[in-house]
């Protein structure tokens, strides 16, 4: 999907707009292009289905607030996975905890029932792309012989897993207003408490 497309842009800021004033199911395609200024064809030509455009909206939303790092990140030392590792928690995040991003993952949820290839769509286009990231950086690590062999999806889901536990009971479950911010999260304990659960390699100690 390229960023650059101009009409592209205006179809996710009008499905934006439209989806978190009117929900998912309540907002037609012929109101979506009108929004936006441009033609049904155009919006088809961009995207295949509604489902689409809500899966790019909640991707570009994520991927904006905080960039994560490539996967392909060089590591070769501890000092350089410890970093690499908080940058990527804290930038995660920050994007989960994102008001809009929530507002538009209880839309997913709401239409997941009715609709699974909407939550299909979603966890491949932020769950499963977070998750990708810790791995690679896990493997890059393994690879420079930082750290001993684990199990990369398992040690990924320990990293994410409490990221993702504290945006859905502090912002996905109480809806956060500016009387009464969301909880926060030391990052770097939890990146800590993980780093003990990885063995070293004598020369990376």
């Amino acid at each position: 999907m390229s960023h650059d497309d101009v009409k592209i842009v205006q179809i996710r800021a009008a499905a934006k707009t439209l989806f978190l004033r009117h929900g998912f199911a309540n907002v037609s395609t012929a109101a979506l292009a009108k929004e936006a200024g441009v033609s049904k064809e155009t919006l088809y030509t961009r995207y295949p289905s509604k489902e689409a455009v809500l899966a790019d909206v909640l991707e570009h939303l994520i991927t904006t607030t905080e960039e994560l790092p490539v996967a392909t990140t060089v590591i070769t030392c501890r000092t350089d996975l410890e970093r690499e590792l908080r940058n990527f928690a804290d930038k995660l995040l920050a994007g989960l905890m994102d008001r809009e991003y929530m507002e538009l993952a209880r839309i997913v949820i709401a239409e997941t029932p009715r609709l699974p290839h909407v939550g299909e769509t979603f966890r491949g286009a932020v769950p499963d792309r977070a998750m990708a990231v810790a791995r690679g950086l896990l493997a890059a690590a393994r690879d420079a012989d930082v750290i001993e062999d684990l199990d990369l999806h398992s040690a990924a889901l320990m990293l994410v897993s409490p990221l993702v536990i504290h945006a859905l009971v502090n912002v996905l479950l109480v809806a956060p207003t500016a009387e009464r911010p969301p909880a926060t999260l030391d990052v770097d304990s939890c990146v800590s408490l993980f780093l003990r659960t990885i063995v070293f390699k004598e020369k990376a100690a």
